[in-house]
């Protein structure tokens, strides 16, 4: 990533840390700068090593120790070492299905706030604010919370809480959620750090600039010095905010207004939700396509499909497609489901989660095997679409080429997956995968980082954490921030020699 300006202008806003993106992950990361620093409670933890070790180091903050020796020989639902520590003290043995209390005290210490400015597009909260508010959550409700609310307790205080009206189940809302994160943001007096509706244009390498006196004018003139840094740089962010009043967001009534921050360190929570991917066939612009479930969900309320139209053409063998099948036959809408793997792949998602926990999505996989029929729905297992018409009739094919089927459709639903917008970065971030030289993708092409401070391997400075690095549950993502607090730590006691 090389920098394409030698020097960055006066009147940006300096500090030691910007983070781009403000979900879960970047409001843990922001907790954490602000002072609040975990300690071992001196609870016994099932895993007897990690209690030894903890005991050890009992008046240190986690922050302070060795987490590579701490995370040493935990597995868990996550590549990443720290990720499996962090949830390890906060949810002890949760993928065991056992619900323990943390074994962390948190403590709020002034000396070890870390100037920082986290950037967003929306609301606290990140991708969650673009949610459907009425879907229930994946994980556990408590797998949702962030460092010293526990959801549950939050839940419960709500006074129109869905807890009052008879839902007791394991998982929250959408709704719920995205409340949880914009007001966990203002209870832990962190809008300060947070500027809402701003969206990043540019990342790139910079110099700092100080006042030098023309030799023959004597006028003061901004010139270019380099920064005797950790990585002899500075990182410019650049972008826009939207200003409007809260109620004109929605109709599209904002104001530009651009912004330039200048910061040691620049840290990646992006997410992973802004680009939906592509099939890559003919006619999958057309207006009667959609690549999101908000989009299907906006054209379902609106009263433009009814029962009586053709099915929905439905792609993709995930929970988004399974969302989509679950809308549509709800509004008693038929549906095609097309999909390229077979119905008893133990890959597909469906078999990972317990039948109890999610009723629904299992459900959809009872219909995709043949063991449920309705009129409403209609399964292609190991097929692929192959065109999409101007006239909404869809040609779908088998994987193996052996045979080519046609359908009239109302609309197609084209539901698989999605990426993070790394278009502000050069190259658009392509050189910082596992895999160089291909787009940055949180289940085939992570970025690369150290598993330790989740720095970036080839661009020192520049950090990354939540699905960018394969933790796409809350609970892991923010392990990333203690990693990247622990790593700062390190670098403010050096800066203080």
């Amino acid at each position: 990533m090389t920098s394409t300006s030698p020097c960055y202008v006066s009147g940006s806003v300096h500090t030691d840390v910007v983070i781009v993106g403000n979900g879960p992950s970047a409001i843990s990361l922001s907790f954490m700068l602000s002072g609040n620093r975990p300690y071992f409670n001196g609870a016994i933890h099932p895993n007897d090593i990690l209690t030894k070790k903890l005991q050890k180091s009992k008046d240190i903050s986690i922050v302070d120790q060795d987490l590579e020796f701490l995370s040493e020989g935990l597995e868990g639902r996550s590549p990443n070492p720290v990720a499996l520590l962090f949830d390890a003290l906060s949810h002890p043995e949760a993928d065991l299905g056992a619900d323990n209390s943390t074994v962390l005290d948190w403590k709020h210490e002034e000396q070890y706030e870390v100037p920082h400015a986290v950037l967003g597009k929306t609301r606290p909260g990140g991708s969650w604010q673009r949610m459907d508010g009425s879907m229930q959550t994946v994980s556990q409700n408590n797998w949702m919370e962030l460092p010293t609310v526990p959801f549950r307790e939050w839940l419960a205080n709500r006074k129109s809480s869905s807890v009052h009206m008879g839902n007791h189940s394991r998982r929250a809302t959408v709704g719920d959620v995205k409340d949880y994160y914009a007001e966990f943001v203002k209870e832990k007096n962190l809008q300060r750090h947070f500027y809402d509706y701003h969206t990043v244009t540019s990342v790139q390498k910079v110099f700092q600039v100080r006042a030098c006196a023309d030799s023959e004018s004597g006028e003061i003139e901004p010139c270019c010095k380099n920064v005797k840094k950790n990585h002899g740089y500075l990182w410019e962010v650049r972008g826009y905010r939207l200003i409007a009043e809260d109620s004109d967001f929605e109709n599209g009534n904002t104001i530009r207004e651009e912004f330039c921050f200048v910061s040691h360190y620049v840290i990646l929570a992006t997410g992973t939700y802004d680009i939906p991917n592509r099939l890559g066939i003919t006619g999958e612009t057309l207006p009667h396509v959609v690549h999101s479930l908000p989009d299907f969900e906006k054209i379902m309320k609106s009263g433009e499909l009814t029962g009586s139209c053709d099915p929905v053409l439905v792609i993709g063998a995930g929970l988004s497609a399974a969302d989509t099948i679950l809308m549509a036959t709800e509004y008693n809408i038929p549906v095609i489901h097309v999909f390229r793997r077979g119905s008893n792949d133990p890959s597909l998602i469906f078999r990972k989660l317990p039948a109890s926990m999610y009723p629904e999505y299992h459900r959809v996989h009872s219909m995709m095997r043949g063991k449920t029929q309705t009129e409403l729905y209609k399964p292609y297992s190991k097929h692929k679409v192959v065109e999409i018409k101007y006239d909404k009739r869809v040609l779908i094919q088998s994987v193996q080429g052996d045979t080519i089927s046609s359908f009239d459709t109302s609309m197609v639903a084209v539901m698989i997956g999605s990426r993070s917008d790394l278009s502000f970065l050069p190259n658009g971030g392509r050189n910082l995968g596992v895999v160089q030289n291909w787009q940055i993708d949180s289940k085939h092409n992570p970025f690369q980082i150290n598993p330790f401070t989740y720095e970036s391997v080839y661009e020192p400075g520049l950090f990354a954490l939540g699905p960018l690095v394969s933790d796409n549950f809350v609970r892991f993502g923010i392990g990333g921030a203690l990693g990247i607090v622990n790593y700062l730590r390190k670098w403010r006691k050096t800066e203080s020699v």
